[in-house]
């Protein structure tokens, strides 16, 4: 017996959103023909679900012109549910259009008339209870236990990258505002060294501007030497991540990898990962400008003592 076809809207360019997606994508996969829009770049999240998910492309119309086309080829697909977690009222709309009968989505941005499955919509929800409210309309549960793997080769180049590294540290990001202060890091680093620790800078391209203050310090520089796909192979290989909110953090957890993860503005109940092994933190006043290493050594200390 075939299954029902099911369309899943995430947010196309957000590395976290669709890292934190990966368990609905997981259960949706077991009990639909799934198609989904996550972006290009993060398929490879998804590797172990291969000829379970169908992608399609980023299903982001913007002017009424492009959402009445789009939602005319998508009405010929036939799909009979689309969970919508992407929360804007255009992708809700393309959906109706669409003539989707299931329409699976939270009440924002006043499309809640545009729905037949609703949730309340809640910032402060954890992105993973989220998720799994999205399942539960379905009468569905996700597993947020499973992690995701990484292949034995990756494992074994990240291996020898790391020239015997077991912590990493995470100077870098998208914005500035979110980063731990390099002051933190240069005595965060200084501290695991004291400790016997062996310590890994990593980050992605773009990154080297904020990680060069600390070029000079007792560090393996893996920064911009990964790709982004060969990065589950380095957290695996890893036992603890220090790092602020951002990919590497959700990436980290999704790896089963404990992290101290830091948080500044960005709203942490939703986005943070508060469950051991992994710890959320927040600056004081939620400006990262004021996490000093006082601040900071209790919340490392304590994340020493469980590896």
């Amino acid at each position: 017996m075939s299954k029902p076809k099911a369309l899943l809207i995430t947010h196309p360019a957000r590395l976290g959103d669709t890292i934190l997606s990966i368990p609905l994508h997981r259960t949706l996969a077991a009990s639909y023909d799934l198609h989904s829009n996550a972006g290009e770049p993060y398929r490879f999240l998804f590797q172990e679900l291969e000829g379970q998910i169908t992608f399609t492309d980023p299903q982001a119309p913007k002017t009424l012109g492009e959402i009445l086309q789009r939602a005319k080829e998508l009405q010929s697909q036939n799909f009979q549910t689309c969970f919508i977690l992407r929360p804007s009222f255009r992708s809700a709309l393309l959906a109706k259009l669409a003539k989707i009968p299931q329409r699976v989505g939270e009440c924002t941005e006043g499309r809640g008339f545009l729905l037949t499955h609703k949730l309340p919509y809640s910032p402060n929800m954890p992105e993973f209870e989220r998720m799994d409210a999205f399942a539960q309309l379905v009468n569905l549960t996700t597993d947020k236990t499973a992690t995701l793997p990484a292949s034995p080769d990756s494992i074994a180049k990240a291996q020898e990258a790391l020239q015997g590294a077991t912590i990493g540290i995470v100077p870098g990001g998208t914005w500035p505002q979110k980063l731990i202060p390099t002051e933190t890091l240069r005595r965060t680093i200084h501290h695991l060294v004291e400790q016997g620790h062996k310590v890994a800078m990593l980050g992605g391209p773009g990154d080297e501007i904020y990680c060069k203050p600390l070029a000079k310090e007792p560090v393996v520089d893996l920064v911009a030497k990964f790709k982004l796909s060969e990065m589950a192979g380095v957290l695996h290989s890893l036992n603890l991540l220090i790092t602020p909110d951002g990919g590497l953090s959700h990436l980290s957890v999704a790896c089963g990898t404990p992290a101290l993860i830091a948080f500044g503005p960005t709203p942490h109940l939703r986005w943070g990962h508060h469950e051991p092994p992994h710890k959320t933190i927040v600056a004081p006043g939620s400006q990262m400008d004021r996490l000093t290493w006082a601040e900071f050594q209790p919340h490392v200390d304590e994340m020493l003592s469980k590896i």
